[in-house]
């Protein structure tokens, strides 16, 4: 196995009180019923060319919680709402997020791009068609089978669900002791229960996803056999 890194650290040059207090109160607003996820994504906009990476850093992190195609409120589980905790706690510090990247090699790029040759010599003994959908399949279940273990050997610290985006627990005790007037709030019952959309709805489009996984095997198959980068943070204390 091949297991190399190359990191790059981005510093955070600068803080800008007004936008992280602003983007606080708007996170508040959508953690508290008072805005769906469309005004949320429209206030978010601003944040991303902040001066303040750690405001940048945060209005990031906050996409990947609520569906911009589809308007609803806040429907989070009770990690997520947490997770936004400390989200709120980071921008009322003064401290600051700094990012890591790290890019791993591992068996699973030689198996990727295994299967990327073995598909390329499906092409050389019987040319360009219909016919290629047919051989995209096992190659897209290999593809798959690639994710599934690759998802499950990354090493990952049982306690970083409960840190992130800080890195242990002496940088959130820190965050904790310096920063005067922060209180975390419990996740309502009613944010826990609600679901963007149906289980049905759910299954239907990770079926859609399969498939054409599965019918565009190579495409995947292409990125897997790219090293992995992993992001990694820790809070730099002000």
């Amino acid at each position: 196995m091949v297991n190399n890194s190359n990191r790059s650290m981005t510093a955070a040059p600068s803080l800008d009180r007004e936008s992280r207090d602003s983007l606080a109160a708007t996170i508040r607003r959508f953690l508290d019923g008072e805005i769906s996820a469309f005004a949320f994504d429209d206030a978010l906009q601003p944040c991303h060319r902040s001066p303040d990476p750690t405001v940048r850093y945060v209005a990031n992190a906050a996409w990947y919680h609520y569906d911009d195609c589809k308007d609803h409120m806040a429907a989070l589980s009770k990690p997520e709402w947490d997770y936004f905790q400390r989200l709120l706690l980071l921008l009322q510090s003064d401290n600051q997020v700094e990012t890591t990247t790290v890019r791993h090699w591992s068996w699973t790029q030689l198996a990727a791009i295994a299967a990327l040759l073995g598909f390329a010599w499906c092409i050389y003994l019987y040319g360009w068609g219909r016919h290629l959908l047919a051989f995209s399949i096992p190659f897209g279940l290999a593809s798959i089978a690639i994710s599934f273990f690759r998802h499950r050997r990354i090493a990952m610290s049982p306690y970083k669900p409960l840190l992130t985006p800080f890195s242990n627990f002496q940088e959130l005790s820190h965050a904790y002791r310096t920063t005067a007037g922060f209180a975390k709030t419990r996740c309502p019952a009613a944010v826990e229960r609600r679901r963007i959309r149906s289980r049905v709805a759910e299954f239907g489009a990770r079926l859609q996803l399969y498939a054409v996984w599965l019918m565009f095997s190579p495409l995947p198959l292409l990125v897997q056999s790219l090293p992995i980068a992993e992001t990694r943070t820790r809070v730099r204390s002000a």
